[in-house]
């Protein structure tokens, strides 16, 4: 019986990690659907969706990854996945990038994210970090068609005293052509 998983793994960062977890998949039998990875402040992690032809249990798979690390280093999470129907998670949405940039505040996050979730806007991708003073995001998300775009902007910028955070928000495409930046979800 074929199984579907989501495979989730943290460490310390050093060369190898994704040759070796990769390793343990194809021992396994396994294929990987898709997968997104990172280092973030010198801490690697990744996720990924896995098909197995055969049935392999959680152990299993935990136990192949973890001989991939060195003693104990391999934090690793496994969920049966459940096959969704392809489609966004906002029904007539469209993507849009959010990018914020200004000083680093404590709960600009917090207040981004909420302000987003209480317009019925999916976060499809994100990625912040904050260096010094200075903060900076950049967002896929989907919008519901029946949303201003223009004033959800204006709506954003407000969250912060005038002219302290530069907000912009561009339809996917726009922010495409004009950046040279792919992102790993294929429009709708």
């Amino acid at each position: 019986m074929a199984k579907d998983v989501v495979l989730s793994v943290m460490a310390l960062d050093r060369v190898g990690i994704v040759a070796g977890l990769t390793g343990a998949i194809v021992d396994l039998g396994g294929n990987i659907d898709a997968m997104s990875q990172t280092v973030m402040r010198g801490y690697f992690t990744i996720i990924m969706t896995v098909h197995f032809d055969q049935d392999v249990t959680a152990d299993a798979v935990i136990a192949e990854v973890k001989r991939r690390g060195r003693g104990g280093e391999l934090e690793v999470s496994v969920k049966e996945r459940r096959v969704l129907q392809p489609g966004p998670v906002v029904a007539q949405g469209q993507r849009f990038i959010l990018t914020i940039v200004g000083p680093d505040r404590k709960g600009v996050m917090n207040r981004v994210t909420s302000h987003l979730a209480s317009r019925n806007i999916n976060i499809e991708d994100l990625y912040a970090w904050a260096e010094g003073a200075g903060f900076q995001l950049i967002a896929q998300l989907q919008v519901p068609q029946e949303l201003d775009v223009e004033r959800l902007q204006m709506d954003v910028g407000s969250l912060w005293p005038p002219g302290e955070m530069k907000v912009s928000l561009q339809h996917e495409n726009v922010f495409l052509a004009t950046n040279e930046v792919e992102f790993r979800h294929k429009p709708s």
